[in-house]
């Protein structure tokens, strides 16, 4: 099956209520993806970038982890609440922390491992060749990731860390809190980009927290072939989200959700942040940037109405593709 035309993108957008929702000519194109792996009652679904290879024949079956249901895992914990799982590669020239790592959590701390029963909702595969780092530590240090040292690592139930679309899978039931924010918005002149997949990583993290499931690191591994980019464009767009990134996230890990499902999880979290923002203070915290936080809290609530409505329309006739 071939990927469905912009018309019949179109067409099924025009019919779910949400024409404007998805704007063309952008990654957040993705979310059509999604709502047809949520209309086709896909068990899973796996994000991987146009620039990711799947390495090895059992790429899929890896990722099928996030329908295994409880099982036994390595956890991982540290005193900071913050784990780096580029920890599990074997990266040269030096160490580095994956895009959308905390910066003022970069540095080492101890670990405590221990094995536990996890239900695995998420599963985040990493790279060889190009890391997905940011743009600072590109051009600073230019890494390569030549080998996983270990196959897998699941987060306690203390410690966080960044999830990228690069090579993930998503068991259904997360496809509610796992929206791909609209990047674009202008702060101080700069467009804030780069980061969607970074804030609905760590929010389908917050929902899967509040309802007890895990988060995977480790297998399976794509080759990261990185297209061609201008590093001083990528650096701008980044910065106004990793500015306010440390401030979000520690409001985040205390934030305590509602709801027993991803949607009412995703749907609390949603209008919380949009009032948290109102109280955050610092140099970055101003009417542009509140403003960007409020549009991506109100089109959470718009992707949640949208499934709703798409769930009705699943059993009206499927969208047709070509193929």
């Amino acid at each position: 099956m071939l990927s469905p035309t912009i018309a019949e993108q179109d067409a099924l957008l025009h019919r779910l209520g949400a024409p404007g929702l998805i704007p063309y000519d952008s990654d957040n194109r993705r979310n059509v993806g999604y709502l047809l792996s949520w209309m086709g009652d896909a068990d899973l679904v796996i994000s991987v970038d146009d620039d990711n290879f799947p390495v090895g024949p059992e790429f899929f079956t890896e990722h099928l982890v996030v329908t295994a249901g409880p099982r036994r895992y390595l956890t991982i914990d540290t005193a900071s609440g913050w784990w780096n799982p580029c920890d599990q590669l074997d990266i040269a020239p030096l160490a580095v922390y994956p895009r959308g790592f905390p910066y003022q959590h970069r540095r080492v701390c101890e670990v405590v491992e221990q094995v536990a029963t996890v239900d695995v909702r998420v599963n985040a595969g990493l790279w060889l060749g190009d890391p997905d780092v940011d743009a600072i530590t590109r051009m600073a240090i230019g890494p390569t990731s030549r080998a996983l040292r270990r196959k897998e690592a699941v987060l306690g139930s203390r410690t966080w860390a960044p999830i990228n679309s690069q090579n993930t899978a998503l068991h259904r039931d997360t496809l509610p809190a796992y929206y791909f924010p609209r990047m674009g918005y202008y702060y101080r002149g700069q467009k804030v980009d780069r980061y969607a997949d970074i804030f609905s990583g760590y929010f389908v993290q917050a929902c899967a927290r509040h309802l007890g499931h895990g988060i995977r690191f480790g297998s399976p591994l794509a080759d990261h072939k990185r297209n061609v980019h201008y590093l001083i464009d990528d650096l701008r767009q980044e910065m106004s989200a990793i500015a306010i990134l440390d401030d979000l996230l520690d409001w985040l890990k205390g934030c305590d959700l509602n709801g027993s499902t991803y949607a009412e999880a995703y749907r609390s979290l949603s209008y919380q942040m949009q009032d948290a923002v109102e109280h955050m203070s610092g140099p970055h915290w101003d009417h542009e940037i509140r403003g960007f936080m409020h549009q991506i809290s109100h089109l959470m609530r718009q992707w949640l109405d949208v499934l709703e409505r798409a769930r009705g329309a699943a059993h009206s006739g499927p969208l047709r593709t070509r193929g």
